[in-house]
This record gives C-alpha cells, structure tokens and sequence, in this order.
C-alpha cells in the first residue's frame, strides 16, 4: 500500500463517520445525486491487529477495516453490524483499505442489498446490508472534497462549553497533505466565510455554492481572526 493512500486513508474516526465517502474524480458528478451510505466509522486495520486477526483466522483475503462506530439510525445498525467487526469482503470483493471500501460503497446504488464478511471475535460472519442514502448535512460536509477538503459546522472543538458565537460558521476540519487545497494554503481551522462570492453560514450554504464549481473554487476564510483569499484549482489530466 502506498504511503499517500495510508496518509488519505487516517482521516480519523470522526471524519469518516460523515459516510463511507468516495472517489474524488468521481465527486462532482455525483454531488447532486443521491450517494451510497453505510452508516459507520472506519479505520485501516493496523499491523498488531492484522496479526492478531492472521493468528485467529488465518490467512484472509483481504487486509480489511475495522468498524469504530455504527451511527444509529443507519443501514449498518439496521444490518446489526457491530463495533470492532473487521470489513474483508463486499460481495466477492476482497477489502484492502478504508478508500477501496469507500469506493465501493459510492458505487453502488441506493437501495442495493449487499453482502459483508466481517470477522467477530473468533468468527467469519455474513452480513447483509442495505445501501442507505447518506444524509443531507453529511454530504454537504464532504463539498470541498474533490478540492481536498472536508468541512464540520459547529464551534471549533476548543471552544466547547463557551458561549456559540453570534454568526454560525462552517470550518475545515480536515485537508489532504497533496489536494488543491493544501497547495492554495488552505489549513485545518480555518473558518469559510464566502466560496464564490457568496456568504457561507451553513453546510448549506457551502454545498450550494461548490456546486457551482467545475474546477476551481475562490474562498474567503478566517483564520486567527484576519481574513484571506484562496483559489483553489483542479489539476488538468494529462491528455
């Protein structure tokens, strides 16, 4: 596995339960669609528990992603997916990684019944599992994404339990080391306050106005209370 996919791939707990999210180049085209949901948060499997999964069953087929959380409400709970079940396969798909995972699942439609093999403890189970749709405010965090970045709205994290500031605001919560965003300068924290000239006081607001975006965007953020522009601007693939 390559280390760009590990970096992209440990976005957090948090930030992969906003959906089991998705292919960049994929992104724009399926922004105003309805896209593939699972309901849970994720991570790659790390070394000491691969080997103790390796001691336990044996080879697996695939490396496979360990389920942090399962959002209640979502198709993973209706499936009865479990905390700490160990994702292999999906269908006859083995399962390398978090990102193939999220591939996978934004492939496929809504509605769709599929089939998961987890290991539980000391068994191999098969899971069915109806493809949700993500929910609105989920998506609308992931509209910087094809750009490199995912967005929260709510205090930042620090100012928890101190009064909610007068104007809501929408703020990066994550950004790819090597994306659009990083090489414009965009930072964790920063608070979005215009994307293409218009005022973002909501996930709302943002996803709107990203959807107007083909291949750049132009951003006003706060940061540490003074205000900058940044453009962000998709990379042409070579012909």
């Amino acid at each position: 596995m390559s280390r760009r996919l590990v970096a992209r791939s440990r976005w957090g707990p948090a930030l992969l339960a906003l959906a089991v999210i998705a292919s960049i180049g994929r992104a724009s085209a399926q922004a105003r669609s309805e896209i593939g949901w699972l309901g849970v948060s994720i991570a790659d499997v790390t070394e000491e528990l691969a080997e103790r999964l390796g001691t336990a069953f044996g080879p697996v087929a695939g490396n496979g992603v360990l389920v942090v959380e399962v959002l209640k409400g979502g198709p993973a709970e209706h499936a009865a997916l479990q905390r700490g079940d160990v994702i292999v396969r999906l269908d006859a798909q083995p399962i390398w990684d978090v990102r193939q995972l999220q591939r996978k699942i934004r492939a496929e439609p809504v509605d769709q019944r599929v089939v998961l093999t987890v290991l539980r403890e000391t068994s191999r189970v098969q899971v069915p599992v109806t493809i949700g749709a993500m929910p609105a405010e989920a998506r609308a965090q992931l509209a910087g994404e094809r750009f490199g970045f995912l967005v929260r709205a709510e205090d930042r994290p620090e100012s928890r339990g101190a009064p909610a500031p007068a104007t809501p605001r929408v703020y990066v919560a994550f950004v790819d080391t090597d994306s659009p965003a990083a090489h414009a300068g965009l930072q964790p924290m920063d608070v979005i306050r215009e994307a293409n000239g218009q005022p973002i006081r909501s996930l709302t607001d943002l996803d709107r106005a990203m959807a107007q975006s083909e291949r750049s965007v132009a951003l006003r953020v706060e940061r540490r209370g003074a205000e900058t522009s940044l453009t962000l601007t998709l990379e042409v693939p070579p012909r």
